[in-house]
């Protein structure tokens, strides 16, 4: 098939998960022998891939021609025309001959669209004037579909449902719309309404849906209303080789993710507060960035065991892996978790992960330890048995292991190629 796949985010050059998840599927794809093309916001040099076709948009030359407002109208032109032979001092009038023709004559009128394609510069980030860079990314979308004529388009989260809309709505090409998470899952009570109006909208024009789990499955159906039998379960799939020996004296505890409240890792420090506080001495790796660094600091600061505790900041894939090397468990304290693909990347390495319950990743590795994130005893305890007790950190991690290599890219595509035909097919 000729895929057109739509993303914000293409590794290295990623906020998150999301963007390894899209690569991972394109690169599947098309190693099954389908044509991806990828169309980016803005594409850098560390951006390359050997398989799918990557389309930098913000390199495009727009055609503000086809975004203009056409106004046919009639009009009316007398033509003349005069003899060949003309004959010594007759005036010319005698030999012509006049008559009246009419043509229709299209005028193009700017519209908001056309000049946007002119203004606006597409950066590829979440910041600065966004709503009209999606804007512009949908309408180079179009202009993409108009070249490559794609049998079905793909879009990944929101960001992208816009585009993939107004190509259906110019070409009525079949669309799929790939949810990693929902905005409520995102901000929760902060959700912001024009990003839910952005996927209600993709929502109910999409022909089918593909959510990375059950959990975030029945978040669509509850939040908009999205009848169930529209949306396909498809997890997430990392091809990661064990590079961690394990451990014989585990000490480094790590969270990794945005510092959001989504996140949560205002838990993570209160359970560092009160490992420290029953005499371990265990070291901390706080990373990720987000709006809540500044006061998770502040608190990191003025409790007594800050010296275990690091900031690292956002790390690209490449350093995140390698970090990971050392770490030896991995705390998910997440208010909501869709999926949970860093914690995945843990189990593929080897590392025990100890997750609030309802984390996504739980349906498909059922082994994952899960608490409730607000019963801070119970966490305690189960990070401390993980840390202490190696008969049970062997049982978890390698029972997560065994049910984490079950999830293939064979499965994964057979079940997105599905998903084609029943978009194809409406």
């Amino acid at each position: 098939m000729n895929i057109l796949m739509l993303g914000w985010e293409f590794p290295p050059s990623i906020s998150g998960g999301l963007g390894v998840a899209s690569q991972g599927l394109a690169e599947a794809l098309a190693a099954k022998g389908h044509h991806v093309t990828f169309l980016l916001p803005k594409k850098n040099q560390t951006q390359v891939s050997q398989n799918v076709q990557l389309v930098d948009a913000s390199a495009l030359t727009p055609d503000i021609d086809f975004w203009k407002e056409k106004k046919v109208y009639s009009e009316t032109l007398a033509e003349t025309s005069i003899g060949t032979l003309l004959m010594p001092y007759l005036a010319p009038e005698v030999f012509e001959e006049v008559r009246e023709v009419t043509r229709k004559r299209v005028a193009l009128k700017s519209t908001e669209e056309s000049e946007l394609l002119e203004q606006i510069e597409l950066t590829g980030t979440y910041e600065g004037n966004l709503h009209a860079e999606i804007l512009k990314y949908a309408l180079l979308a179009v202009q993409v579909a108009q070249q490559t004529k794609p049998d079905v388009v793909h879009a990944h989260d929101w960001i992208t449902f816009r585009a993939a809309v107004l190509i259906k709505k110019t070409f009525g090409t079949p669309v799929i719309l790939h949810t990693h998470s929902i905005e409520q899952d995102r901000n929760g009570v902060y959700a912001q309404q024009h990003v839910m109006s952005e996927e209600k909208t993709g929502f109910e024009q999409a022909d089918r849906i593909i959510a990375v789990s059950q959990k975030l499955k029945y978040a669509i159906v509850g939040a908009y209303g999205i009848p169930s039998d529209r949306i396909e379960v498809i997890p997430n799939v990392l091809r990661i080789k064990g590079s961690k020996s394990p451990s014989t004296n585990p000490k480094h505890i790590a969270f990794v993710g945005r510092l959001t409240h989504q996140k949560s890792p205002s838990i993570f420090i209160d359970l560092a507060r009160d490992l420290s506080s029953k005499g371990h001495e265990f070291t901390y790796s706080i990373i990720g960035d987000g709006y809540l660094r500044g006061d998770l600091e502040s608190r990191v600061i003025a409790s007594n065991f800050s010296n275990r505790v690091r900031f690292t900041g956002f790390l690209e894939r490449s350093e995140l892996l390698k970090l990971l090397n050392t770490v030896d468990l991995l705390v998910v304290p997440s208010a909501s978790e869709p999926f949970g693909l860093v914690a995945l990347e843990a189990i593929l390495k080897g590392i025990p992960v100890a997750a609030a319950r309802g984390i996504g990743l739980g349906e498909f590795i059922p082994s994952i330890p899960q608490v409730e994130r607000w019963d801070h005893y119970s966490y305690v305890q189960l990070i401390e048995r993980l840390m202490t007790d190696d008969h049970y950190r062997e049982y978890i991690t390698s029972h997560c292991l065994k049910e984490a290599k079950k999830l293939t890219w064979e499965k994964a595509t057979t079940l997105t190629e599905k998903c084609y035909q029943k978009a194809a097919a409406k």
